[in-house]
């Protein structure tokens, strides 16, 4: 009979999963962001590093980390190796972050600088604008405006009281509307990861490169394999090919784009472009899904010429998207989610109960936020948001239309990224839904304008917050018994990128002048004023009757939910519908093709075992083109700084 235990000896704590240098890591990543994002896109000029839901911003440094850092550490200490729950911390807090320092503290930052830089005779603002702005949400000092867009004078300092007022509040909304989606995704994330067993492709990678298994020289299982370094030179080969062109103009390139299909003058043309990263990340969207996609595309392409042939309006051609997908896209969000949410009413029925009446029947002590904590954390920061809204101009009955669509769009973006695995998804904005469902007739101009002081926390969409807190939650199931830590991770997450990202990107606007960046910072920011102004001056001249071409994108996604329902082998699917009509799906459906016809044949002719050991080669695909992006990165600074090269997506 053994020995009885010491009532005094006391229990060894059981580590944390979410460790204090996973955090310190995880927030350089993060800090390396908030300054990545300004640089690349407005000052170095290179591939944006972060302007989708896989940035190449997130997964270049992760790959220095588990394969470069792992394998110093291993070296030294083995047993001191990053664990995969730190890896996956560090991954969803860099993937968290890169929603911020690009477009959406771009767009904030010009926003709030514009409106006392730019008033001419021409624009109205001086007699339109400045009557219904808050003072506290912009810059009012026109000295410190005009020196941000031309840069300081010689001998003169930053004038960062005239930024503290503004910034405070629109950093205050930036963090309600953290607070907001992470409390959503919280309260979602049985549903999705439990009981739907959403797919997640986006995050494939990643859970990939955190487990070491096949054992090897490398400490990620997958770069031990030979049939990985096959996907991994296809896709690097080109990009360092044509990077001799850098030096070498002359030199012939490897081309991404074979020109594009036309069923004729009237009907939009089919883009033919290459991309690795596309087709490695779409081999990992399930079959019904992609097929779907693509169906619905050329059914929309179809649909596009017929009708213009007709003589219909449609709205601006595809070259993002035409209104005429935009407001189908909306109509089939406004039909799928809250559908969605009333399949999912037994648990959040479940999280009302846990949350209001501390049922003790019902377990949340696994989830990413205690139900109660999460429902009120939802409420206040909704409220706040709202208030913000109404604080700023809107009228109560304006900003409950307005924040009704936000609500769609972001759940939409965020359903669509997590199910479709699609890089980058951008649908109608919910500023152009509201003013046609309002009618411009009815609306304040203070109403008005303080819509165009929204289009900084909702205006480019592949960029929205929620959508990578919605993928984060499969990566984070490892550590989620740590949720106080992890929520501290993901709050210094969005604080770091927010905070720093506004820092650097107002102190090189003072250093080098904003007004050189174009874009965002001068045509962008003045179209958005300019179109709250035009509202004000001509209220009827809303072309209203657009928006029901949302009635054929309701009809379409209620039949194609009648089909299923009734037949559920039908091989369409409605989320594949609205991916379909965001942009940039249709830049990408012939490598989502490519993948599509890969993957059936795959699974035809090997069955699920092909499928797999197959995987590495499409997981290469996708770490060859980050690689390559990479070295392009490296190679620009050194040699082209200011001048880059673009490998972008879109």
């Amino acid at each position: 009979m053994g020995a009885l235990p010491d009532p005094q000896t006391k229990a060894v704590p059981k580590p944390h999963p979410v460790t204090v240098r996973a955090m310190l890591l995880g927030t350089v990543c993060v800090t390396f962001m908030a300054w990545g994002g300004h640089y690349t896109r407005h000052i170095g000029h290179v591939t944006k590093m972060a302007q989708d839901h896989l940035p190449w911003g997130v997964v270049v440094p992760f790959i220095v980390i588990t394969v470069l850092l792992n394998k110093i550490i291993q070296k030294i200490r083995p047993s001191a190796m990053l664990s995969r729950a730190e890896l996956l911390v560090i991954f969803g807090m860099a993937s968290i972050g890169s929603a911020l320092p690009s477009y959406f503290m771009a767009h904030m930052l010009a926003n709030i600088a514009a409106p006392y830089y730019f008033p001419t005779p021409e624009n109205s603002w001086a007699a339109e604008l400045h009557p219904n702005l808050v003072d506290w949400a912009v810059v009012t000092d026109r000295v410190a405006a005009k020196w941000f867009y031309e840069g300081l004078p010689a001998g003169a300092s930053i004038p960062w009281s005239a930024w503290s007022t503004p910034l405070f509040w629109r950093l205050s909304l930036v963090g309600a509307i953290g607070c907001f989606c992470y409390s959503a995704v919280a309260m979602l994330r049985k549903q999705w990861v439990e009981h739907e067993r959403l797919t997640f492709p986006l995050m494939t990678l990643p859970l990939a490169m955190s487990t070491r298994e096949p054992q090897g020289f490398f400490p990620v299982g997958i770069l031990n394999l030979p049939i990985f370094w096959l996907g991994f030179a296809f896709a690097i080969f080109p990009i360092l090919w044509n990077m001799i062109g850098y030096f070498v103009p002359v030199f012939p390139t490897i081309p991404r784009q074979f020109g594009h299909l036309s069923l004729g003058r009237e009907f939009p043309p089919i883009q033919t472009r290459f991309y690795p990263l596309i087709i490695g990340v779409s081999y990992f969207i399930e079959l019904e899904i992609s097929f779907s996609i693509i169906i619905y595309f050329l059914l929309l392409t179809l649909e596009t010429g017929i009708l213009t042939r007709l003589g219909f309006e449609l709205g601006p051609p595809r070259g993002d998207t035409s209104q005429f997908e935009n407001w189908q896209g909306l109509g089939a969000l406004c039909v799928l989610i809250p559908w969605g949410l009333w399949m999912a009413r037994g648990h959040l029925y479940e999280v009302y109960r846990k949350a209001i009446h501390r049922d003790p029947s019902i377990d949340d002590s696994g989830e990413l936020l205690s139900y109660r904590t999460a429902l009120y954390t939802w409420i206040l920061s909704g409220l706040f948001i709202l208030a913000w809204c109404v604080a700023s101009g809107m009228t109560l009955y304006f900003a409950t239309v307005f924040l009704f669509f936000v609500l769609i769009v972001w759940l939409g973006i965020s359903r669509i990224s997590i199910e479709t695995g699609l890089i980058s998804s951008r649908t109608i904005h919910a500023q152009f839904a509201t003013v046609h469902v309002v009618d411009l007739a009815n609306a304040t101009p203070s109403s008005l304008v303080a819509l165009a002081m929204t289009r900084t926390w909702h205006r480019d969409l592949k960029t929205a917050l929620m959508a990578p807190m919605a993928n984060s939650v499969r990566l984070f199931d490892e550590v989620r018994s740590d949720r106080t830590r992890l929520t501290i991770a993901v709050a210094i997450a969005v604080a770091v990128v927010a905070g720093g990202s506004a820092y650097y990107a107002i102190s090189a606007g003072y250093s080098t002048g904003a007004y050189n960046y174009g874009g965002i910072y001068a045509g962008s920011v003045q179209g958005t004023f300019d179109r709250a102004v035009g509202y004000i001056k001509d209220p009827f001249g809303l072309d209203r009757e657009l928006a029901l071409w949302s009635l054929l994108g309701v009809a379409t996604a209620v039949a194609n939910m009648a089909i299923r329902y009734a037949h559920p082998s039908f091989p369409l699917h409605p989320i594949g519908f609205v991916s379909a009509t965001t942009y940039p799906a249709n830049q990408s459906i012939f490598s989502l093709f490519i993948a599509w016809f890969a993957k059936q044949a795959i699974l035809r002719f090997g069955g699920i075992g092909l499928y797999r050991r197959a995987a590495p080669f499409f997981m290469g695909l996708m770490l060859g083109y980050f690689t390559g992006v990479g070295i392009s990165f490296i190679v620009d600074c050194i040699w082209f700084p200011g001048e880059g090269h673009h490998l972008s997506l879109y």
